[in-house]
C-alpha cells in the first residue's frame, strides 16, 4: 500500500471513530475579512486551544495571490469529498477556519495585510486535495499544518476576562426536537434561511444538525459578544432562521429575542466570563505555487 492510501485509510478509520462518538458535520464560513463574516459562523467562544493528537496535511495544496480589483469571486470555504477551495481568503478567515474562532472575540496581532478587505491586496485563492473521506474537523487540522508551514504562522493562547452572552433555556422550556438522520430528511448544505425582499439587509443562521454549543458559537459574529452554550440541553439540532436587520424599517421579520424565545424557547443574558483569545506572534505572506 502506497503512502497516500495509508493516510486515506487512516483518515477514514479516524471519520469512523469520530462517528461513533456521536459527533455531526459542522457547518463553517470563512471570507477574506472579519467584516465579510456573516451570521453562518459555526465557530468557538470559548475554544479548547488542544493540539491534534496527530499532524495532518493537505496532498497537494495551491496558494495564488488573488488580481487586485478582481471581484468575482463567493466568500467562504467550500469542501467536497477530497478537495478544500476558498476564492478569496485572507489570513485571518484561514485561522478563524484553523482553529474554529468567531469573528468576536477576534484574533488579536495579527498584522494589517493579514485582514485585507476583498478586492485589494493580500487575498489569496487557496485550492486543496485531501482524501476523500476527510471530516470538517480533520481539514481544520491539515489547515493549521498549512499555516504553520506556509504563513510561518506563530501564536500563543491567553484566556481574558470579557463580556458574554450566556444562552439559557428560557422560561417555558426548550422547544426543538433533537434532529433524528434516521427519520428526518438529510442537510447536507444547513437549512437556508434567506433573507425577504421587504428586508435584504436582515441576519440569517443555517446550521447542519450539531449540539446547541455550535448554535451558540454562530450567534457571537451578530450579537458582538461570545456567545456561551448554558441551556444544558443535550442532543443534535438542525437550526435555521432569520431576523430583522439592525437598521431594517417596517421589517416583517422578528427581532432576535423574540424568534429566539417563541421558535426555541432560548434567550442571551449578559454576562462575564473567560474566553481563550489567539494571540499571534509572527506570520509571513505565502510565496505563490
Amino acid at each position: 500500500m502506497n503512502k497516500q492510501s495509508e493516510k486515506a485509510v487512516r483518515l477514514k478509520d479516524e471519520a469512523s471513530a469520530t462517528k461513533s462518538n456521536g459527533s455531526r458535520p459542522r457547518a463553517f464560513v470563512g471570507g477574506c475579512a472579519a467584516a465579510m463574516l456573516v451570521a453562518c459562523l459555526v465557530t468557538s467562544a470559548q475554544i479548547s486551544p488542544t493540539p491534534p493528537t496527530s499532524k495532518l496535511s493537505f496532498d497537494v495544496v495551491s496558494i495564488k495571490e488573488r488580481v487586485v480589483g478582481d471581484r468575482n469571486f463567493v466568500v467562504g470555504i467550500s469542501i467536497s469529498p477530497g478537495r478544500l477551495v476558498d476564492q478569496c481568503a485572507n489570513l485571518e478567515s484561514l485561522v478563524s477556519f484553523a482553529y474554529s474562532l468567531s469573528a468576536v472575540p477576534p484574533v488579536e496581532g495579527l498584522p494589517d495585510w493579514a485582514k485585507a478587505s476583498p478586492g485589494g491586496p493580500d487575498n489569496y485563492i487557496v485550492e486543496a486535495t485531501m482524501p476523500p473521506g476527510a471530516t470538517r474537523e480533520q481539514a481544520s487540522q491539515m489547515m493549521q499544518t498549512l499555516l504553520a508551514e506556509r504563513f510561518k504562522l506563530a501564536f500563543h493562547w491567553e484566556k481574558k476576562m470579557m463580556p458574554i452572552y450566556a444562552l439559557v433555556v428560557a422560561n417555558g422550556g426548550f422547544k426543538l426536537k433533537p434532529y433524528d438522520p434516521q427519520k428526518d430528511p438529510p442537510l447536507y448544505g444547513g437549512q437556508l434561511a434567506a433573507c425577504v425582499p421587504e428586508d435584504p439587509r436582515c441576519h440569517w443562521i443555517a446550521l447542519v444538525p450539531g449540539p446547541l454549543s455550535n448554535f451558540a458559537k454562530s450567534l457571537s459574529g451578530s450579537v458582538d459578544r461570545p456567545v456561551i452554550d448554558r441551556t444544558g440541553v443535550t442532543g443534535d439540532y438542525s437550526i435555521g432562521f432569520n431576523w430583522a436587520g439592525d437598521t431594517s424599517v417596517d421589517s416583517p421579520l422578528p427581532s432576535l429575542p423574540t424568534v429566539l424565545r417563541d421558535k426555541f424557547g432560548l434567550e442571551l443574558k449578559a454576562d462575564t466570563g473567560p474566553v481563550d483569545v489567539l494571540v499571534v506572534d509572527h506570520a509571513e505572506k505565502p510565496t505563490a505555487n
